[in-house]
């Protein structure tokens, strides 16, 4: 059975520049080597994690034009567990019951950290595929505390405060995306790893993980690099944006770049707000291949698209 992706909305929070993070700050080389590498604003904003959530989730019921008694599944991704006010159980019932999600039963993944778009992607369509659901919505918001620090080690970029959703059906939507394949990885080494210290034999682990993810959703498709119009990764900065493209054999220019200086990274946010953004600003052709490509600190994930 064929699934579908469709229904983009996010939430992000005000924007300020890099340069007004105090540890930044007191790190003056970090700072300009950030801004060097095309960072410039991160969003904060003043609403909790579920708040974010929830904003995103009716817009993206709002497009898809369908009433919260249709969702059968809500998949919640995220690693702020930290801003729940009370009771997890009470405030994701409190989400469903805003949102009108009278039928939705709800399930939340949060170990896969920024790559946790792929574990929901993945659980979605094989569960429509499984022929148990047909419309699900997917949320994964984070928001940082004032407590933690804003900075990517090892300093590749600064987090941001948003949400975003999306619909997973089993109906293809006007203006939408095949899902073809998501393949998902893990090198449970890098756990051992201080993120300072060991940040080179990190990052050979990174490529090395996000090629076998990439490999593996070749082999499901039977595709190659040159058939995919456009990759979109996680913002972390230009140059490790330029490495895993060179690692995948895209060329630098196949990437979304233009949020990175907006809003530097989102966790897993940034595959759907990049994707919507680039949808807008650069209209996609039917059966236009992109790849989505999440990861996480040490889990990586490769969602394969065509557009409808």
């Amino acid at each position: 059975m064929k699934t579908y992706l469709s229904s983009i909305a996010y939430n992000l929070g005000n924007f300020y520049s890099i340069e007004e993070i105090n540890e930044l700050r007191d790190k003056p080389e970090v700072l300009e080597s950030l801004l060097t590498l095309g960072l410039d604003k991160y969003s904060k904003s003043n609403l909790t994690t579920l708040e974010m959530a929830r904003e995103s989730g009716i817009q993206t019921l709002d497009k898809a034009n369908i009433s919260g008694k249709e969702i059968d599944v809500l998949i919640y991704a995220t690693y702020s567990l930290w801003d729940f006010q009370s009771s997890p159980f009470v405030e994701i019932g409190h989400l469903i019951h805003e949102l009108g999600l009278k039928n939705a039963y709800p399930i939340g993944t949060f170990l896969s950290g920024c790559g946790n778009l792929q574990t929901a992607i993945r659980i979605a369509t094989n569960l429509i595929r499984g022929e148990e659901c047909k419309n699900i919505l997917i949320i994964t918001a984070d928001k940082f505390s004032e407590n933690t620090s804003r900075l990517v080690q090892p300093n590749v970029s600064v987090l941001s405060d948003a949400a975003a959703s999306c619909l997973i059906t089993n109906d293809e939507v006007q203006g939408g995306f095949e899902v073809l394949s998501t393949n998902q990885v893990m090198n449970s080494e890098i756990s051992y790893f201080d993120p300072i210290q060991h940040s080179l034999e990190i990052f050979e682990r990174i490529l090395a993980g996000s090629q076998k993810a990439f490999q593996q959703a070749l082999q499901a498709i039977d595709k190659e690099s040159n058939h995919f119009r456009l990759i979109i990764t996680n913002n972390y900065n230009l140059s490790v944006t330029k490495s895993l493209c060179a690692n995948l054999d895209f060329y630098p220019d196949q990437a979304y770049t233009d949020n990175i200086p907006r809003f530097a990274h989102a966790s897993a946010a940034d595959n759907l707000i990049n994707l919507h953004d680039l949808s807008v600003s650069n209209p996609l052709f039917a059966n236009d291949l992109i790849l989505l490509l999440g990861t996480g600190p040490m889990t990586w994930g490769c969602t394969v698209l065509s557009k409808t």
